[in-house]
């Protein structure tokens, strides 16, 4: 079984939106833990899969375009979707 290829785009500008909301409003409008938001604090270049960016810039108002602007680049590399270490 290979590994689904999605785009994937840095949370960075999507911090700069949620940068007056804390940690626990971000966790009731994504939807997330608010452990996944302090960790995109800390680590701003973490990459996010398409569907999450455009789900989240949704959820805060906005076009995924208005947030990354290569959203609408289809030559943007795809970057592999690899599984994560539960518990890391």
């Amino acid at each position: 079984m290979t590994a689904a290829k999605h785009r994937r785009y840095p949370v960075a500008p999507l911090l700069h939106v949620i940068a007056d909301l804390s940690s626990r409003q971000v966790e009731k409008q994504f939807g997330i833990h608010n452990t996944t938001v302090n960790r995109w604090r800390i680590k701003p270049d973490t990459l996010i899969v398409e569907w999450d960016a455009d789900k989240y810039a949704i959820k805060m108002g906005k076009h995924p375009s208005e947030l990354w602007d290569d959203w609408f680049d289809l030559g943007a590399p795809i970057k592999p979707w690899r599984k994560l270490k539960v518990g890391a």
